[in-house]
């Protein structure tokens, strides 16, 4: 298997992880190491294994359900590390009801011992429609 492709299956990994709303399943894919970073969106810098990992557990008990669908996945490879930048098209329900959101995102990979494990997730919320955003940068 290429990396690219590779690292496009750890990626999948890690939305499926997200999805089954189990930590166990979600520390498979991320590198356990003290310089791993995590931003949510709307939440401060996590560093460490620890706070990260503690984070994922919060949001897990306050969803009852998350679908992914990912667009414009772009993804880099450069020796052991990689990168992934797309947009989550996400459909949650929680104890406040259902929600729809879309949430720019880039996750970054380190290979070790011939597999690819997240070390970097930040994800921020897309809050102007893209032709507007665009229409602005020119």
């Amino acid at each position: 298997m290429d990396e690219s492709k590779a690292v496009t299956a750890a990626n999948a990994a890690f939305y499926q992880a997200f999805e089954t709303l189990d930590v166990q399943e979600m520390e498979k894919v991320w590198l356990r190491a003290s310089s791993i970073k995590c931003v949510h969106p709307g939440w401060p810098l996590l560093r460490g294994w620890g706070p990260i990992m503690a984070s994922w557990e919060r949001i897990f008990a306050n969803t009852f359900g998350m679908r992914f669908t990912l667009s414009d996945v772009q993804v880099e490879v450069s020796g052991s590390l990689a990168w992934v930048v797309l947009i989550e098209n996400l459909e949650s329900r929680g104890f406040d009801g259902p929600s729809r959101s879309e949430i720019l995102t880039t996750n970054l990979f380190e290979k070790r011992d011939g597999q690819w494990f997240i070390v970097h997730h930040h994800a921020s919320p897309i809050l102007a429609p893209a032709s507007l955003a665009e229409d602005q940068l020119q």
